[in-house]
């Protein structure tokens, strides 16, 4: 999972990236379509204005790794606080439970821009009245690459670009002027990133 998880993100700007850029009113024509993750298979859509996940596998454990939560009653396993029942296969001495999941990335909204800039175009996500997660996102020839921020090289490399000197360990909440913005897309930052092929209607 590269996106929208739910812990706290290592690095948050104080407003959409970069600053003085309008907002995307939607997605461009180029970008909408159906994407394969090179990672886990599973498959992205874009269109006007939302970009969503889709989890189809098959996920093998143990009976003895249930929880005290579930039974399993015949080929059905049952969630007792939810009563959620599914279907489930028997591999040998293994149960077999088939995932199906649908999330949501980024919903363009008021909490959710998009800016384009030098070709690459960048998902600001509000995360509190005054912190922006942003990501950055690409399209060429048919790979679509999506990054984040959040390792320790991209950190220190902001910080440099930046002259911050704020030493808080977990988070980091960054003011960036449109050219420190630009040094940092330019120095490879985004380093944490996924590759998504275009898939052919």
């Amino acid at each position: 999972m590269t996106s929208l998880v739910a812990c706290e993100p290592p690095v948050t700007f104080t407003e959409p990236q970069p600053v003085d850029t309008d907002n995307l009113s939607k997605f461009p024509r180029r970008l909408k379509g159906v994407y394969l993750s090179l990672s886990d298979s599973s498959i992205l859509s874009i269109n006007d204005k939302l970009i969503q996940r889709t989890y189809n596998y098959d996920y093998k454990f143990h009976p003895n790794q249930l929880d005290s939560t579930e039974r399993l009653s015949g080929d059905t396993l049952i969630n007792l606080e939810t009563k959620e029942r599914k279907l489930i296969k028997r591999d040998g001495d293994s149960l077999k439970i088939h995932i199906h999941s649908v999330d949501t990335l980024f919903q363009m909204d008021y909490d959710n821009v998009v800016r384009k800039f030098k070709g690459y175009y960048f998902l600001n996500t509000r995360y509190d009245k005054t912190r922006w997660k942003v990501e950055k996102m690409n399209l060429s020839k048919g790979q679509l690459i999506l990054s984040s921020i959040s390792t320790k090289e991209d950190i220190e490399n902001l910080k440099e670009i930046n002259e911050t000197t704020q030493d808080t360990v977990t988070n980091y909440n960054f003011t960036a002027t449109k050219k420190e913005f630009k040094k940092f897309v330019k120095n490879d930052g985004f380093s944490a990133s996924e590759t998504f092929v275009k898939l052919k209607k």
